[in-house]
């Protein structure tokens, strides 16, 4: 079957038409060519228009069900955007193409580093990650900044805390020095350097695997380290917060730490920055209710919200 060019609609088009295929001779014997019109506000198609100037153009390809692979990423992106992750299943329906051809432009985007490939789709890549600490605390660094002066009201002086690793955490531990006789735990390298010899407090750094990328410590032995102690307070950072699946991480190490934190804390303290909103990890570390109290920089959007009254968790907006 050959490809023939049926030529550029308009939105206009677009929208009177809605969604269906249309048939047409190809100029060879036995030939057809096909072009699929897709309403954008059923299809998320906005980005496809701004990228294309105001025309959606189509080719005939194959049987006709298969559309162009930029339109492809232009909807998966979009997805992903609008949601923090995709179904495989949702778009090569929604497309009418294979599950293996969105599951090859998944893993090209993946390779763009744009998301993530997980069981059944993708996941919108975390901002920051995998980059080096000195990067990643650049972002929303005046947003940390501002929740971490909040969080620091909530310790006391001579109380037992934990605070894990994170560039959130670290911003908060910086206001830490000022207070006097804590006895500070940490599996973060960086907060433990912020303290010098004449800090009134103590400063133990629980053992385990070093991971390089975030200057930590990580695995059974940092686990059993945890074990062996029982904390005032808990101070925890996450990579993700979903709408719907509460707390996440992208990495097993943190959110193992963080579950073991949660069990052995009399009060746990979430700090995460709007920017950690509405996006999707690939662990679920935490429900609603396994917090206790959230600092954050703003406010989250109302049903959300409405969660964590029902959870009966405490929201300090800085």
């Amino acid at each position: 079957m050959r490809t023939q060019k049926i030529g550029i609609l308009d939105l206009e088009q677009i929208n009177r038409w809605g969604v269906r295929s249309k048939w047409r001779r190809g100029p060879y014997p036995d030939s057809r060519s096909s072009v699929r019109i897709y309403h954008p506000a059923r299809h998320s198609a906005a980005t496809l228009a701004s990228k294309f100037s105001h025309d959606l153009l189509w080719h005939g390809i194959g049987d006709g069900n298969m559309a162009l692979p930029e339109m492809r990423v232009q909807v998966i992106l979009a997805e992903l955007a609008k949601h923090g992750r995709v179904s495989v299943k949702d778009i090569s329906r929604r497309l009418d193409v294979s599950r293996e051809t969105i599951r090859r432009d998944l893993k090209v985007l993946e390779r763009e580093g744009h998301m993530r490939c997980v069981y059944g789709g993708g996941v919108k890549q975390a901002i920051g990650l995998d980059q080096p600490a000195a990067e990643r605390m650049r972002i929303n660094a005046r947003e940390k900044g501002r929740l971490a002066v909040h969080a620091a009201k909530l310790v006391k002086s001579g109380s037992k805390i934990f605070v894990d690793s994170g560039t959130t955490t670290l911003a908060f531990a910086r206001h830490l020095i000022n207070i006097e006789g804590l006895n500070i735990f940490t599996n973060s390298l960086d907060i433990a350097q912020l303290f010098d010899a004449g800090y009134s407090g103590s400063v133990t750094v629980v053992g385990g695997t070093l991971n390089p990328s975030y200057r930590a410590l990580f695995g059974p032995s940092t686990l059993e380290a945890i074990k062996g102690h029982l904390f005032d307070t808990a101070f925890v950072s996450i990579a993700a917060v979903d709408y719907a699946y509460g707390f996440m991480d992208y990495g097993e190490d943190e959110a193992a730490v963080r579950r073991e934190l949660r069990t052995r804390s009399r009060h746990y303290v979430m700090l995460a920055d709007s920017n950690k909103f509405g996006r999707t990890g690939n662990i679920r570390t935490l429900e609603l209710k396994d917090i206790d109290t959230l600092v954050t920089d703003a406010q989250p959007r109302a049903d959300f919200a409405e969660k964590l009254k029902e959870a009966q968790v405490e929201v300090i907006y800085a």
